[in-house]
């Protein structure tokens, strides 16, 4: 294994978060190392998404700690964690809907211009700059939304709504992507479509995908790590191979089906 899979990007310890009495997440702890296609997953209620909403800043923890590239972000809010480089996808997508396409990858550029202290255009201007505009569709044609590119984004299919969001995220360079249920809704191409598109960012991009999924064929095929949740807490954590030959992890979630495969 490379030293860069082996350095950690993301470190999460002991956290714990409750909804008044309901104890929704109990001592979770996980690291993720820099490069790897890391999976989440468990049964409804598991705690998945509350998980994902502590690690992204949507949420605050009772206890434990957030530590991102080296820095403690327990405290912080999302976007301050947008701006070390953490990018996010939600389980519905969140785009601009009255926005074209086009005109939402435009509005990700300019923020990560300004937030990194670039110039995004003339100071008068109402028009994006050129190198904006430039960059917005070379990327739309990377993930092939070029078809839909002067699209309203309200008139998408839902597969290229999802499309969209992720490449709303990409547009702020992120290091880690956080992906909550991406192929959530999909019909079986979009979905084996997304599969390889994640596949192909973080190989050719060097991106860490951090996401929670279903669909178990799509884990076993993009996952370096899993980890498993039940009722707030951490089942097992291991390679595909591990997860698949432990028995309290075919009990709780995957089912006597698994047994085989």
């Amino acid at each position: 294994m490379s030293t860069i899979l082996m350095s950690t990007i993301l470190d999460v310890a002991a956290v714990s978060k409750s909804y008044g009495p309901l104890a929704v997440l109990k001592d979770v702890s996980l690291d993720v190392h820099r490069g790897e296609i890391f999976a989440i997953i468990g049964p409804n209620g598991a705690g998945k998404t509350t998980l994902f909403k502590v690690m992204t800043g949507e949420s605050l923890c009772d206890g434990g700690r957030v530590r991102f590239d080296g820095a403690d972000v327990t405290r912080e809010p999302s976007h301050r964690r947008v701006r070390r480089g953490m990018g996010r996808t939600f389980q519905v997508a969140r785009v601009f809907r009255d926005f074209t396409v086009r005109d939402n990858i435009v509005v990700a550029i300019e923020a990560r211009r300004r937030n990194g202290g670039e110039r995004v255009g003339p100071a008068l201007s109402m028009a994006p700059a050129a190198e904006v505009v430039g960059e917005a569709d070379e990327l739309i044609r990377d993930i092939g939304l070029d078809h839909v590119r002067h699209s309203q984004a309200s008139l998408l299919s839902h597969g290229d709504k999802k499309r969209l969001e992720f490449l709303i995220a990409l547009a702020l360079r992120p290091s880690i992507l956080m992906l909550d249920e991406p192929t959530a809704g999909m019909s079986p191409s979009d979905r084996i479509g997304i599969a390889k598109l994640i596949q192909r960012i973080r190989d050719e991009r060097g991106i860490t995908v951090v996401m929670t999924e279903h669909d178990m064929d799509i884990v076993f095929s993009l996952a370096s790590r899993i980890m498993v949740l039940n009722y707030g807490e951490v089942v097992a954590t291991g390679s595909v191979a591990d997860i698949r030959a432990d028995q309290a992890v075919r009990e709780v979630y995957l089912g006597k089906e698994m047994y085989g495969a």
